[in-house]
């Protein structure tokens, strides 16, 4: 999927959700920012940052397994709300999030990232 393709859809998926300030598409294991869309969060490296919380949970994975895998982190911050979704666990891609506190429709986030995974499925599918 071509970087501005990538970043219309995750565009979308903000304009699709009242509340969502911002998203991005990182890379859960280096951290890498594939593409963002929506406010822009300055030099402090929000999207990339945010993906340590998930390395956390996998590095101590153990102590949680009785509650089974992590299906999301959410990190409420005093201006708002930080959400890490698995998006194609098989890459291993994160959706990052950041929202307004009671303002999002955190259920309907988690469609869109549905859409969005199988979307980017399709296109890292090998060519027949």
């Amino acid at each position: 999927m071509k970087a501005q393709v990538l970043a219309q859809v995750l565009q979308d998926m903000v304009g699709e959700a009242p509340g969502v300030l911002g998203c991005a598409l990182v890379e859960a294991g280096s951290g890498l920012l594939w593409q963002r869309a929506g406010q822009d969060f300055g030099p402090h490296l929000v999207w990339e940052a945010a993906v340590d919380y998930w390395r956390l949970q996998e590095r101590l994975h153990g102590h949680f397994e009785p509650l089974g895998p992590l299906g999301a982190a959410t990190l409420h911050h005093r201006l708002g709300v930080v959400v890490v979704l698995p998006c194609v666990p098989e890459h291993p891609l994160l959706l990052v999030a950041v929202g307004r506190h009671r303002e999002v429709d955190w259920a309907a986030w988690q469609h869109l990232n549905l859409r969005l995974a199988a979307l980017l499925r399709q296109a890292m599918a090998p060519a027949a």
